[in-house]
C-alpha cells in the first residue's frame, strides 16, 4: 500500500503535504516527460446564449472560475519531484487557493480554423506542462465579431483520466455561467480521496498475507493471458515501421469522422436489434475496414506475395483503456468517486481471428467483383460473420470482467510499463541533438516486428451523460452542484443548500457547447480509434502517430470504417438462423 499524504508543513494557509505516486501514475509521468505523451486536451467551442451577456468570458470570470476548480480539485494543482527513493507528489496550499502565472493564458484568434491550427501547435511544439504545472486551461477569444470563444484544457494523465477531465470541464463551465459559488470542502478533507488507483484495490481487512496471494494470482492469470499476444504477431494498417520508432515521440494527429443524426440514430437501433453494442462492433468494423485497405494494396501490386501470406494468416489484437472506478471501493464510488480526479484506469486486451478476406483468401482475385479497388464488405464478411465477430468479443469482455481476481489480474500489467522511465530519461538527454529526418531510416517488413497491436481505444458512449450541453445546470440535472440528491459523478462539492435566487438563475441557460472534443498525445506507433455520441451524432475519432502512418492511410481507413458501418448497421438485414460460432 502506497503512504498516504503527510504533511511537510502545517502552517495555516501555507500548508505542504506530499505523498508517493503509485505504479500507474509513475507509469504516465514518465509518458508526459517524453514530450507530452498520453497529455489529455480538451477543446470546446462555446456560444454565448444570451446576447447582452458580454462578461461570461471576460478575465475576471474566467480567472474566478478556474480557481474555484482548483479548489474543488486540488490534485490539478499539485507537482511532482524525483527523489533518490522515487517520485512524490508535492500539494501546496498556496498552488491551490492561488493562481499561478501558467494557469490561464488568454489569446486572440481569427478564426475556428486558427483554433484547430492551436491543437496542432500543442502537439507539435514543445511542451505546455511541467512537473511543477500538471494542468492549465486557455481561452481563445475569436475576432471575427461573433459570440463564440474557445477553451483548451491540458492536463497530465498522472493526475486525470477520460472520467476526471469531463468533471473538470463540467464544473469549470457551470461556475463560468453561474452567479453563484457553492461551498467548498475543506483541503484535508479532499487529500484523503486522492488515493493512488493501488491503494483502492478492494482488500477490504484481509491479512496482508492473503492481499500478497491475491496479486501474485493475478499477476500469474495475467501472464498466461498475455502469452498469445508473444506467439502471434498481429497486423494493423502499412506504415513506416523502423527499428527506433519506439523510441522516437509520436507526431501525433487526429482525425474525425461524424454520421448525421439520422443514420447515427439507424445505427444504434440495429445494435440494440442485435443485441450488440458499439464497443463490440466497433473491432469487427475495423477488422474488415483494415481488410479493404489491404486487398486494395495487394491487387495494385503494393504488398509482396510474402507479406500478403504472412498478414493473412495473423489474428489482430486490440487493447484499450478500461474505467476501474467501479471495480474499486463501494462508498468512495458511489459519493462521485465515478468522477473525482485522479487515475483510476487499466488495460483490456481482445484478440480477433485472422482478417476476413471469404473468397480472397483463396487468391484468384479475377473471379471477384471489385468494387472502388477492393471486394465489397459483404464479399469480405457476411452480417452473420460479422456478428460471430461481435459475439466473440462480448464472450472475452465476460470472461474478464466477470473472473473474480479481475482487477488484480488488469493491475498486474501495470508493471510491464516500468520501462517507460527509461526510455524517458534517455530522450531527455538526447532530445537537443540531431534526430534522422522522416523517412532516411531504413523501413522493416511488417513480418520481422515484434508484436503489436492492430489498434488502441474503445467507445465511449454517450458524452452528453457526463457533459451536458448547455450551462448553468439546472437543480432537476443530476449533475448540478444545485441538486440535493447524490451523483456519482458529481465531485468537489459539499451537502448544501442553495439560495432561491441561485436555483432561479440557473433555469436560464447562458452558455451552449457547440462542440466539444478530447485529444490524447499520442504514443510512438499507436494507431488509436474512439467512438463517441455527441449532440446525437455518432463519431470515430482516431488519433495516430504520423512518424509511422500517413495521413492518407489513415483517412482511407477511416472511410472504409465509415462505410463498413453503413454496410452493416446502416440498413436492415434479412433474419437468418445465426451461424454456430466456431471459435
Amino acid at each position: 500500500m502506497i503512504s498516504p499524504w503527510t504533511s511537510l508543513d502545517s502552517t495555516l494557509s501555507r500548508r505542504v503535504f506530499f505523498r508517493p505516486l503509485g505504479i500507474t501514475e509513475s507509469i504516465f509521468y514518465w509518458d508526459s516527460l517524453f514530450n507530452s505523451t498520453s497529455d489529455i486536451v480538451i477543446h470546446a467551442h462555446l456560444r454565448s446564449i444570451q446576447t447582452d451577456d458580454l462578461d461570461i468570458h471576460s478575465q475576471p470570470n474566467v480567472m474566478r472560475s478556474w480557481a474555484s476548480v482548483k479548489r474543488r480539485f486540488p490534485f490539478i494543482a499539485a507537482e511532482v519531484q524525483e527523489y533518490e527513493s522515487g517520485l512524490r507528489f508535492i500539494l501546496r496550499e498556496e498552488a491551490v487557493t492561488h493562481l499561478r502565472p501558467d494557469d490561464v493564458t488568454f489569446k486572440e484568434i481569427e478564426s475556428l480554423h486558427h483554433a484547430e491550427c492551436f491543437i496542432n501547435d500543442i502537439m507539435d511544439g514543445p511542451r505546455l506542462l511541467s512537473s511543477q504545472l500538471l494542468a492549465r486551461i486557455y481561452v481563445l477569444r475569436q475576432t471575427d465579431g461573433n459570440d463564440c470563444f474557445h477553451i483548451v484544457i491540458i492536463a497530465a494523465h498522472c493526475v486525470t483520466d477520460v472520467s476526471s477531465t469531463s468533471t473538470v470541464f463540467r464544473a469549470f463551465l457551470d461556475t463560468l455561467s453561474s452567479r453563484v459559488e457553492p461551498p467548498y470542502i475543506p483541503l484535508g478533507e479532499r487529500l484523503h480521496i486522492y488515493q493512488p488507483l493501488e491503494n483502492f484495490l478492494n482488500y477490504g481487512n484481509l491479512p496482508l498475507v492473503k492481499q500478497r496471494w491475491r496479486k501474485a494470482l493475478g499477476h500469474a492469470i495475467f501472464t498466461v493471458w498475455m502469452t498469445k499476444f508473444k506467439v502471434s504477431r498481429a497486423v494493423t494498417l502499412p506504415g513506416n515501421f523502423t527499428e527506433s520508432m519506439f523510441d522516437t515521440p509520436a507526431k501525433s494527429r487526429n482525425y474525425i469522422s461524424v454520421f448525421s443524426r439520422r443514420v447515427s440514430s439507424v445505427i444504434l437501433s440495429n445494435c440494440r436489434r442485435h443485441n450488440i453494442t458499439m464497443n463490440t462492433a466497433c473491432y469487427a468494423l475495423s477488422q474488415v475496414a483494415l481488410a479493404r485497405v489491404l486487398c486494395r494494396r495487394y491487387i495494385k501490386g503494393q504488398i509482396s506475395e510474402e507479406e500478403w501470406d504472412y498478414r493473412k494468416r495473423q489474428p489482430m489484437h486490440f487493447s484499450g483503456g478500461l474505467n476501474l472506478r467501479p471495480y474499486l471501493d463501494v462508498d468512495w464510488f458511489q459519493m462521485g468517486g465515478t468522477g473525482d480526479v485522479g487515475i483510476n484506469i487499466s488495460f483490456f486486451w481482445y484478440t480477433l481471428p485472422f482478417m476476413p478476406l471469404g473468397e480472397m483468401s483463396k487468391g484468384d482475385v479475377s473471379k471477384l467483383e471489385i468494387v472502388d479497388g477492393a471486394p465489397d464488405f459483404q464479399t469480405l464478411m457476411s452480417f452473420d460473420r460479422f456478428l460471430l465477430r461481435c459475439a466473440y468479443v462480448k464472450t472475452q469482455a465476460q470472461k474478464m470482467f466477470k473472473h473474480l481476481r479481475f482487477v488484480n489480474i488488469c493491475t498486474a500489467g501495470h508493471r510491464r510499463f516500468t520501462s517507460k522511465k527509461d526510455v524517458a530519461l534517455k530522450w531527455l538527454e538526447m532530445k537537443d541533438s540531431v534526430l534522422p529526418e522522416d523517412g532516411h531510416e531504413s523501413e522493416r517488413p511488417v513480418q520481422s516486428l515484434d508484436p503489436i497491436l492492430t489498434q488502441f481505444g474503445s467507445a465511449l458512449g454517450n458524452i452528453e451523460a457526463v457533459v451536458p450541453l448547455d450551462y448553468p445546470l439546472p437543480r432537476d440535472q443530476g449533475l448540478s452542484p444545485l441538486c440535493s440528491m447524490p451523483h456519482p459523478y458529481r465531485a468537489g462539492y459539499p451537502a448544501w443548500s442553495p439560495p432561491a435566487d441561485a436555483i432561479e438563475d440557473a433555469k436560464t441557460p447562458r452558455l451552449h457547447i457547440e462542440y466539444e472534443r478530447g485529444y490524447v498525445h499520442a504514443r510512438p506507433g499507436e494507431l488509436h480509434l474512439a467512438a463517441s455520441l455527441v449532440n446525437q451524432h455518432l463519431q470515430y475519432f482516431t488519433c495516430y502517430d504520423q512518424h509511422v502512418f500517413s495521413e492518407e492511410t489513415v483517412q482511407e481507413w477511416m472511410g472504409e470504417l465509415k462505410g463498413a458501418t453503413l454496410s452493416y448497421l446502416g440498413q436492415s438485414h434479412s433474419d437468418k438462423s445465426p451461424l454456430q460460432s466456431k471459435l
